[in-house]
């Protein structure tokens, strides 16, 4: 075991993409959150900042139309809003990142939770919380390539899913935003996660599988409920 080579923080993020066993086999051994978390957050602020001029006019028109149907007074409302979007600047790439870093810790404890207290298997949080992390980054990769699309056509609908093969009109079905959850990064990153699930806590691949398997569904379901909910 001693003479295993040990990987440093780049091999970690290119192996996680090419090769996920021996990635997280070391990341097994030395558990490492710290730099995945910052590339994370980097990567929320920058692509907050760089999509707000795109995204912030189409809120602000959906704020506008839940303002008058409570009957507001428009100059009261322009005043609102106008606040708003000067605060947003300051704010929302900051609010992005918290949420993200909320997001992450309880993703990782519900996948801590299933492994040592339903599965049985044991491992420490913080060995579970660095192998999401890291199968993450392919998200993260997913949200960068997205990035150039966004800019291009002028809208934060770009995705990369079955879903671009359905006609516009039916965005807003269950269908589309089931097929929109079922990206090709969602389900790369959630077999990432069933190795690095099966390496750390010694489980068959088919058992971390079908627990993957699982989870993906409750994400999709959670993924249709919140466009449902505010109309993502």
């Amino acid at each position: 075991m001693e003479d295993q080579q040990k990987l440093n923080a780049m091999q970690r993020i290119i192996g996680v993409f090419f090769s996920p066993r021996p990635t997280f086999e070391d990341i097994d051994r030395r558990p490492g959150w710290v730099i995945p978390l910052v590339i994370i957050m980097a990567i929320v602020i920058g692509f907050t900042i760089v999509t707000m001029p795109i995204t912030v006019p189409d809120q602000m028109e959906k704020q506008r139309e839940k303002m008058l149907e409570r009957g507001m007074d428009e100059s009261q409302i322009d005043q609102i809003l106008t606040t708003q979007e000067k605060v947003g600047k300051y704010i929302g790439p900051v609010m992005a990142a918290i949420t993200t870093a909320i997001v992450l810790v309880i993703f990782a404890l519900i996948v801590w939770f299933i492994g040592n207290i339903v599965l049985g298997g044991k491992t420490t949080f913080k060995t579970m919380f660095s192998v999401y992390l890291y199968s993450s980054l392919i998200g993260m990769l997913g949200m960068l390539l997205s990035l150039p699309l966004i800019i291009q056509k002028q809208t934060a609908n770009v995705h990369f899913s079955l879903a671009l093969l359905l006609p516009e009109e039916q965005s807003k079905t269950i269908l589309y935003n089931v097929l929109k959850a079922c990206g090709v990064f969602s389900i790369w990153q959630y077999v990432v996660l069933a190795i690095g699930f099966a390496v750390v806590y010694k489980f068959s691949m088919k058992k971390a599988g079908t627990t993957m398997v699982v989870l993906f569904i409750i994400y999709v379901i959670f993924s249709v409920a919140m466009s449902k909910i505010f109309g993502l």
